[in-house]
């Protein structure tokens, strides 16, 4: 049994989690720009992560300091952000199961051999 997979798996999900976090962490800072993570298969039987920034414009707010009268907010969907977490937690859950039943196993066959 390879447990490549599912350690490579979890590697994508944490790089997932902290994309949110940064994401999250700078939902009020003018001007920041959300980046967003798709979970892709590698070569042979590996997960990655493909981080992608959104360059979209953030809500534009009055400011009679900026130089045109208006400043650019974040762009980060804070509900999109929470709601992304929970099947990613999930899918993280998931696979250190994989990962501890495999070792659990392991110390199995190695008690009966013994």
């Amino acid at each position: 049994m390879n447990i490549g997979t599912s350690l490579s798996a979890l590697n994508a999900f944490t790089s997932k989690m902290n994309v949110t976090a940064q994401n999250l962490a700078n939902v009020s800072t003018d001007g920041y720009k959300s980046s967003s993570v798709t979970i892709e298969s590698g070569q042979g039987q590996t997960v990655r992560a493909n981080v992608t920034k959104d360059n979209s414009s953030g809500p534009m707010i009055p400011n009679s300091s900026a130089e045109n009268g208006v400043r650019e907010m974040s762009n980060v969907d804070m509900v999109k952000e929470m709601l992304q977490l929970i099947p990613t937690q999930r899918a993280y859950d998931a696979n250190l199961k994989v990962i501890q039943t495999n070792l659990e196993m392991r110390g199995s066959i190695i008690n009966m051999a013994a």
